[in-house]
């Protein structure tokens, strides 16, 4: 398969687009099950990062569409070439593109406020910004009804877990560690369930795309999925070694703890970008045999 320069940039802009909409998304849901343990000034802290996370996401979904338009023509005027830009649109990505911005601006309220005001809101906004992933690219053409509904669920998951790091990292410089121990543990006993979810969801999401277990060693496919999996089960060690080792240290008001969280937390950032790089690279490049 040979590539281009407008298959990089589709790539890169859509690796940044799940980044920015998934933190955006889940740390919103951080907010609403975290609130009872936050102070104000914390509240402030990660809502100036969820602000700059859904300007970013707004944006680049602009250039989603921008560079699909692009490639289409395989030239930079096709960017601006308006029967393009409308075919783009209305084959389902403008659609998407506007489900995630309207969630994410309808989260603004609640993150403005501080407090409880708009709360419900703003998780129903980040969910729908979550999940229009959901309502494009393969799963959507996939000829299972289910497969939209399980890819939501996945998508879910996904946003809690990641959308989680950014606060806790803000969190390690903020607060003391046994402030910081009941945080984290909160969120370490809701994640048991979520993982679980994301698992579930994702294995069978790829049985439907793969449509034989056969095609992760014979497609281009499956390998970039084996890949991924291998890479996922790295970050669940990550995840595991802080949940079982550092937060009860942690818990009990150990500092260099919280020293060592804090690299773990950077040590997932990297790996998970890793994981929506080759996630961009599977949903952009390849096409799935069950649909081939």
């Amino acid at each position: 398969m040979d590539l281009g320069i407008w298959d990089g940039a589709a790539v890169l802009v859509k690796a940044g687009l799940y980044a920015a909409t998934l933190g955006a998304a889940g740390g919103i849901f951080f907010l609403a099950y975290s609130r009872s343990l936050l102070e104000r000034g914390d509240h402030l802290a990660i809502a100036r990062t969820l602000r700059i996370l859904v300007a970013v996401a707004i944006a680049a979904s602009a250039a989603r569409v921008l560079i699909t338009a692009g490639s289409m023509s395989e030239d930079a005027a096709g960017m601006l070439d308006a029967r393009l830009l409308a075919m783009v649109w209305h084959g389902g990505e403008g659609r998407a593109a506007a489900l995630r911005a309207g969630g994410l601006l309808l989260a603004i309220p609640a993150l403005a406020h501080g407090g409880g005001r708009g709360r419900g809101l703003a998780i129903v906004g980040a969910a729908l910004a979550a999940t229009s992933f959901a309502w494009v690219g393969h799963v959507h053409a996939a000829a299972r009804t289910a497969a939209p509904l399980l890819l939501g669920i996945h998508i879910l998951a996904v946003a809690f877990w990641l959308g989680a790091l950014a606060p806790l990292l803000i969190l390690t410089r903020r607060r003391e560690p046994r402030a910081l121990g009941a945080v984290a543990a909160r969120f370490g006993r809701i994640a048991v369930a979520v993982v679980a979810a994301l698992l579930a969801a994702g294995a069978a999401v790829l049985w439907i795309l793969l449509g034989s277990f056969s095609e992760l060693w014979s497609s281009g496919y499956g390998c970039l999925a084996c890949v991924k999996i291998v890479i996922v089960a790295c970050l669940l060690t990550l995840a595991a070694w802080n949940k079982l080792r550092l937060v009860p240290r942690i818990v009990a008001g150990d500092p260099v703890a919280v020293r060592s969280l804090r690299r773990s937390i950077r040590a997932e950032m990297l790996v998970a970008a890793l994981i929506l790089l080759i996630t961009a690279a599977l949903t952009t490049l390849t096409g799935p045999p069950s649909m081939s």
